[in-house]
C-alpha cells in the first residue's frame, strides 16, 4: 500500500512538474522534453498490468486536463506503457531481476549501456507516439522523427537529473 501511494505522489509531482515548468520552457522552439517517462520505468515488473493501464490513462489525462493537450499525452502513455509490457517480456527475465533482488528496470540489471539504451527507447517510442498526434500529417514525417530524438534525448537528460535528486533523499 505504501508502493502505492509513493507511485501516486509520484504521479502527481511529474504531473505538475511537466505541466506548469517543463511545457513552458522553450529549448529551441520544437524540443519538449517529458521527463515523466521516468514513472513508467519505475514501474515494477510483477504488477497487474490491466492496472497499470488504467493508471497510465488517468496519468495522461491528468497531464492534458492540465495542459491542455487533448488526449496525446493520454494516447502516448498508454501505447507506452502496453509496448513497454511487451518489451519488457521479451527482453527480461523476470526470476533474475528478483535473485539480484530488482523489481523493477535498473543500471545494476545488465549494465549502465544497456539500461541508458532502454531508457531511450522506450522515451523515444513515447515521443514518436506524442509528436505523431501532435503533427498528424504525411508532409510532417521527418519532423515527427527529429522532434521525437531529440525531445527523447532531453527527456532522458532529464530523467537521469531526477533519478540523482530523488536518490539523494
Amino acid at each position: 500500500m505504501i508502493e502505492i501511494t509513493r507511485y501516486i505522489l509520484s504521479a502527481l509531482l511529474l504531473a505538475i512538474v511537466q505541466t506548469f515548468i517543463l511545457q513552458e520552457v522553450n529549448i529551441a522552439w520544437w524540443i519538449k522534453p517529458m521527463p515523466y517517462v521516468m514513472l513508467f520505468l519505475s514501474i515494477p515488473i510483477s504488477v497487474n498490468k490491466y492496472g497499470i493501464l488504467i493508471g497510465a490513462f488517468f496519468f495522461g489525462m491528468t497531464i492534458d486536463a492540465l495542459g491542455g493537450s487533448m488526449g496525446m499525452h493520454t494516447a502516448a502513455c498508454v501505447s507506452v506503457v502496453y509496448i513497454k509490457y511487451h518489451i519488457d517480456n521479451y527482453f527480461l527475465d523476470e526470476n533474475s531481476m528478483q535473485l539480484q533482488g530488482l523489481s523493477s528496470i535498473h543500471e545494476d540489471y545488465k549494465g549502465w549501456q544497456w539500461y541508458y539504451v532502454y531508457v531511450f527507447s522506450i522515451a523515444l517510442i513515447h515521443h514518436l507516439i506524442f509528436f505523431t498526434f501532435d503533427y498528424f500529417r504525411w508532409s510532417a514525417l521527418f519532423t515527427i522523427l527529429w522532434v521525437s530524438i531529440a525531445s527523447a534525448c532531453v527527456s532522458v537528460f532529464f530523467i537521469q537529473i531526477f533519478r540523482i535528486l530523488m536518490s539523494k533523499r
